[in-house]
């Protein structure tokens, strides 16, 4: 499926939504493509916690897998006025403080809970770190990622 046909799918899911948008840009990355929506009704889209914005970037994905012809697989994520950018950026920062701290003390340090999105993030952010590594522990909406210093003695 192409991105255009993805955009007129979220264009279409937002006008039955109500929610008015300015535009939808289309940014082409090295993890994917993010279909960015620019709305002054960035509240309704986001939620608490970004809770409706995980729940846009579910139906839009399952309706894409529903109408999609070939089973190429398309991998894309919807933003509102940059809110997932910033989030992502601000859990990158703070994986990299604890893995410093997990470093300098040589000990585990577990991460609050989070979505297994926000824990995909923090595991891709320190894969290439040398000296941790990153796990996940407990269930539910009470999983977490621990980080671990590889060079214990």
């Amino acid at each position: 499926m192409t991105t255009e046909e993805i955009k007129d799918i979220i264009k279409e899911t937002l006008e039955q939504l109500t929610i008015s948008f300015n535009n939808i840009d289309i940014i082409l990355g090295e993890g994917g493509t993010v279909f960015m929506i620019n709305t002054d009704e960035a509240r309704f889209l986001i939620g608490n916690n970004g809770a409706n914005l995980i729940a846009l970037n579910h139906v839009i994905k399952r309706i894409v897998d529903k109408r999609k012809k070939e089973e190429k697989f398309t991998n894309f994520t919807i933003d509102v006025n940059g809110y997932q950018k910033q989030k992502n950026e601000e859990l990158q920062n703070r994986a990299k403080i604890f893995a410093e701290r997990v470093k300098s003390l040589h000990m585990d340090v577990e991460m609050d809970p989070m979505t297994p999105y926000e824990r995909m993030v923090v595991h891709t952010t320190l894969a290439e770190d040398p000296e941790v590594e990153t796990g996940s522990v407990g269930f539910g909406k009470d999983r977490k990622v621990v980080i671990k210093y590889k060079n214990k003695k």
